[in-house]
């Protein structure tokens, strides 16, 4: 080959060489071209492809530079590969902070990229991080409804990428320490893995994490044997290329006078064998400095929204109480208050009855409709759980019933939930008025804080319940109501036993009718106290007045009265019931120079065989509370 063709054909590309062939196959057609016109434009054609291939081969290229093993690459591609592996700082930190991987070394060469690594991990040693690195401390990086848990999952997850990108790790993970319940609680990872167990709770034991939970001393793992890894560190479902492994414990207390113990533990691992050294120890340690301010401010703002959970429990259990303070209406709204702040799976309330002279379940909620126990029903105040409450005192966590011998509340209960149980006594200064008990499907649901939440509802509930001893203590003395001019409470409850009694006794019949004034708050504040004491005293005339001289009417509440039939039956009372609501519905009222009506719902309820009168009670209120259900103006049968 001469020295010319030498030239054309050293170097050239692929592409160039069909650009070659294409100008001289058109030159060649140029010749046999009859036309000098077509004859002029193909070789002006073939000319210009020749031009273009000689420009092409002429222009500096870029400068190569051998690495190793035959594996090229440019400057241009250096710089390329640099900017591409920019760390996850430069979304946080300031332009004049950031961390960078300088060079491009060969992939084959292991001792040079470790060398690498290690640089890198102490230049970020060398820094300690602060939460502005992360996020503006005076701005809400992150509002959501879930408040200051979903923001501290969502910070984690942040920090958590930092920490894998610095350290070219194959999964980062935070781990909560609970010793109380010996478990490690998975708050957050990062992973290149599918395999990495997402259940969140697991017990403390002889894997590489609980030894650093226990311990509060790091530890690297500078060789993973794969056959014990599933073992070691616990966390994947299936083995992992993971060669090495690292976990370093966070401390966090509010008091210096508590010992430091860890509260949470941070890994990483890596695909490479001996990736980390006491450097990375450096590096995660200002990592972990960075969590335990995280930590801190999660704490603070969950406490502070814990407060004020409690304060809105508290304040409308208060609301609830200036409706209707009674019994039933404590207990209820306790339960109900409970349910916001805890987790729960059954509520109970017991209480001492003082008609049966015994402690007795008072309420129930149960929200996967297993078996329980019931409203109603007595307690063994000796052997039982809820009655050791009752004589300490003390409220008690229990992590799991599938040990406990001692029985919920009596010994022929069934149940069949081996869960977690939480039993708090609702006391006051002079007496325990009975226990609030919740409790979890799950094992090993409550601690320490969900106690003192709870405690603060217990307190209000004891207050309440004192106060509404007191007033009973004062009606007892009273068989009158002031207001409305019929009998008290306390005073028409004591007939409605005797009543029962006497039913049952001579088979003969009973009927217990409720009523209550609807839109009682709207009439409250239009009219005022004042105005709707004129409208109770109306209404209760009203009934007197429709009743027989040896029925009984009563004020059973602030907004219910109830009447009391005897030789009725609930269906002669029901057509009674009709022509009340109606005459009372039609009554005009004035007030301060306005006129009005009011509607009432009604409940009626008939006694049958062997009815005790607080199941009477009980039901005549379920009743009446279906009518104000269905709108008001309404008469409901039992």
């Amino acid at each position: 080959m001469s020295q010319t063709s030498r030239f054309w054909t050293k170097g050239l590309l692929f592409s160039q060489e069909l650009v070659v062939l294409s100008g001289v196959i058109l030159f060649l057609i140029g010749l046999f071209f009859v036309s000098p016109l077509l004859r002029i434009v193909a070789f002006l054609l073939s000319g210009s492809l020749f031009a273009y291939v000689i420009v092409s081969r002429w222009r500096p290229r870029p400068k190569e530079q051998s690495v190793g093993d035959g594996y090229k690459t440019s400057v241009t591609l250096q710089e390329q590969e640099a900017e591409m592996k920019k760390l996850v700082f430069d979304d946080f930190q300031p332009t004049d902070r950031k961390y960078r991987v300088e060079s491009v070394e060969d992939p084959t060469n292991k001792s040079t990229a470790m060398a690498a690594r290690r640089s890198q991990i102490a230049a970020v040693a060398e820094y300690e991080f602060q939460p502005s690195d992360f996020f503006d401390v005076n701005e809400d990086v992150f509002v959501r409804e879930g408040g200051p848990k979903s923001e501290f999952g969502f910070l984690m997850k942040k920090v958590l990428t930092v920490v894998k990108e610095v350290h070219f790790a194959h999964s980062v993970a935070f781990f909560w320490v609970n010793k109380d319940k010996n478990q490690a609680v998975l708050e957050s990872f990062v992973s290149d893995s599918d395999k990495f167990m997402t259940h969140r709770r697991r017990e403390l034991g002889s894997d590489v994490i609980s030894q650093v939970a226990l311990s509060g001393q790091p530890r690297i793992l500078n060789q993973v044997n794969a056959a014990g890894q599933l073992e070691m560190l616990g966390y994947y479902e299936a083995v992992e290329p993971v060669k090495t492994f690292v976990a370093v414990p966070i401390f966090y207390t509010k008091s210096a006078a508590i010992p430091h113990e860890p509260v949470a533990v941070l890994t990483i691992d890596c695909i490479d064998e001996d990736a980390y050294g006491p450097e990375t120890l450096s590096s995660l340690g200002q990592f972990t400095k960075l969590i335990s301010a995280l930590i801190r401010s999660y704490t603070d703002k969950y406490d502070l929204l814990l407060d004020s959970e409690v304060l809105r429990s508290i304040s409308r259990m208060r609301e609830q109480l200036k409706i209707e303070f009674s019994l039933h209406n404590i207990v209820r709204t306790l339960a109900e208050e409970t349910s916001r702040l805890v987790a729960w799976d059954y509520v109970s309330i017991v209480l001492f009855d003082e008609n049966r002279k015994t402690w007795v379940v008072q309420f129930v909620l149960n929200r996967i409709n297993d078996a329980y126990v019931t409203a109603t029903q007595e307690i063994d105040p000796h052997q039982s759980l809820v009655g050791g409450v009752i004589q300490s005192g003390v409220p008690r966590i229990i992590d799991s019933m599938a040990g406990i011998e001692l029985p919920r509340f009596y010994k022929a209960e069934r149940v069949d939930s081996k869960g977690a149980c939480m039993i708090l006594p609702i006391i006051s200064s002079s007496r325990c008025y009975g226990v609030l008990a919740v409790e979890s499907k799950d094992a090993k649901t409550y601690s320490e804080p969900e106690v003192k939440l709870l405690e603060k509802l217990a307190e209000t509930t004891a207050v309440g319940l004192e106060i509404l001893n007191l007033t009973d203590l004062v009606n007892n003395y009273v068989l009158m109501d002031e207001t409305t001019g019929v009998a008290t409470r306390s005073y028409f409850v004591s007939r409605v036993q005797e009543e029962v009694h006497r039913a049952n006794d001579f088979r003969s019949d009973l009927t217990l009718v409720m009523l209550s004034i609807d839109s009682m708050n709207e009439h409250l504040h239009r009219y005022g106290k004042e105005g709707f004491d004129f409208v109770l005293q109306n209404i209760g005339r009203m009934i007197k007045s429709s009743v027989r001289p040896y029925d009984l009417v009563g004020r059973y509440d602030f907004n219910r009265f109830a009447a009391l039939l005897v030789s009725t039956e609930a269906k002669e009372a029901h057509l009674w019931t009709e022509k009340l609501r109606k005459n009372i519905a039609s009554n005009i009222i004035n007030v301060d120079q306005k006129s009005f009506s009011v509607t009432v719902s009604i409940g009626v309820c008939g006694a049958v065989s062997e009815t005790s009168d607080i199941e009477l009670l009980e039901n005549a209120s379920q009743t009446l509370k279906k009518a104000v259900e269905a709108g008001g103006n309404v008469v409901r049968v039992y």
